[in-house]
């Protein structure tokens, strides 16, 4: 036939049935191959016998090795392959056979809704009901929108994030140190010269819808604020009153300007004073700049001591004109008599501090001192000789 003709088969007959023919490779072995048959020979002939299955194959005969076998080594193991039938993969596909086979339990579907409904009780709660304590006020948001200032109680909003609460303490005093830690902050007085100052803010809110939405930084701004006041307060005093005696007008006059820029920033906050720790001249020249101001102090002192003494010695001179002129006014009334007084006044003032005293003798003349031109002669002293010392 022209189909064994063309594929030159073995004495082995052909499977017409299944279209192959068993047939010798050229590389060993017997191998299955396509049947090579002519179109008018695909289906058996009327009245011919069917043609019998091919017998299987001899596994037991030797197999002849092809010319292939000798591009790799029989030995040499083969490596793993990439993809449906790699180890990881393998092991991925066991576990979800695993976990589809498996059957999980179910939850009851009655404790999950109890469940849920106490989470949105305790969500509801925990972001609807805002405690205001005594020292606090309270303002709650909706949708952004700032409501009324609340006082001490509990403040009830919309559940978050539809609504909120902004709560702070209004009565308690807060403090802010300026400089932050411990080096110079320097500022400069009306003469020129430097001064190292460390103070205290103390404030507290006074308006917290202001507090809230005027600022954006409250800490910030008060710092700056004050740091601007206490520059200008030292701008107009000089340097020995500024390190002197003038450090609480400084606080006073620092708190008053802050407190006014704060006003104009519509702040909300209340400045209760600004204290004074440090208010030194540079480490630089401490020691002379500390000579220079006690030195200015011990001038001020004399000089405060000379206007005292000045002082008095006035009030001394008015007090003596003033009874020179009340004198003045009796002589006038009677001049003998204020005449004598004055004399009298005189002499005992005078011979207080003398410790002689000169008795006239007889033969001699009077002697008066000081000598008064319309007083009469003292009389003579009687029983003493002239020449007895006496």
């Amino acid at each position: 036939m022209n189909g064994l003709d063309r594929g030159k088969a073995t004495d082995r007959p052909a499977n017409d049935g299944l279209g192959v023919a068993q047939h010798d490779s050229p590389w060993g072995g017997a191998e299955t191959a396509p049947a090579l048959r002519d179109p008018d020979c695909a289906a058996p002939v009327e009245g011919e016998a069917a043609p019998a299955p091919a017998p299987a194959p001899d596994t037991t005969a030797p197999r002849i090795p092809g010319p292939w076998d000798h591009s790799r080594p029989r030995s040499a193991p083969r490596p793993p392959r990439r993809g449906a039938t790699a180890p990881g993969t393998l092991a991925a596909l066991d576990v979800a056979r695993r976990l589809v086979g498996t059957r999980l339990p179910l939850p009851d579907t009655r404790r999950t809704v109890w469940l849920a409904a106490a989470a949105g009780l305790v969500w509801l709660g925990a972001t609807s009901l805002h405690p205001v304590g005594a020292h606090d006020q309270a303002i709650v948001a909706t949708l952004g929108a700032w409501g009324p200032v609340q006082g001490p109680g509990v403040a009830v909003s919309w559940p978050w994030p539809i609504g909120t609460a902004y709560i702070e303490d209004v009565t308690t005093m807060r403090r802010l140190t300026l400089p932050d830690g411990s080096g110079e902050h320097l500022m400069m007085t009306r003469d020129g010269g430097a001064v190292d100052m460390a103070y205290e803010v103390r404030w507290r809110i006074g308006d917290l819808r202001r507090h809230a939405l005027a600022l954006a930084s409250p800490d910030t701004t008060l710092r700056l604020a004050a740091d601007t006041a206490m520059r200008a307060t030292l701008a107009g005093m000089d340097f020995p009153a500024a390190i002197g005696p003038g450090r609480n007008r400084i606080g006073r006059e620092a708190a008053r300007r802050l407190q006014t820029v704060l006003d104009g920033y519509q702040a909300g906050i209340v400045i209760d004073g600004i204290d004074i720790r440090r208010a030194d001249p540079p480490q630089r020249v401490a020691e002379a700049m500390h000579a220079v101001a006690a030195a200015r102090t011990d001038a001020a002192g004399e000089a405060d001591q000379a206007r005292s003494w000045s002082r008095q010695w006035i009030a001394h001179a008015q007090g003596e004109a003033g009874a020179f002129d009340q004198i003045e006014a009796q002589y006038r009334q009677a001049p003998e008599i204020t005449r004598r007084q004055m004399y009298y006044a005189t002499m005992e003032r005078v011979l207080a501090q003398s410790d002689k005293v000169i008795v006239d003798a007889p033969g001699t003349t009077t002697t008066v001192l000081p000598p008064q031109a319309a007083a009469a002669a003292e009389p003579t002293v009687h029983g003493t000789k002239a020449g007895d010392g006496h």
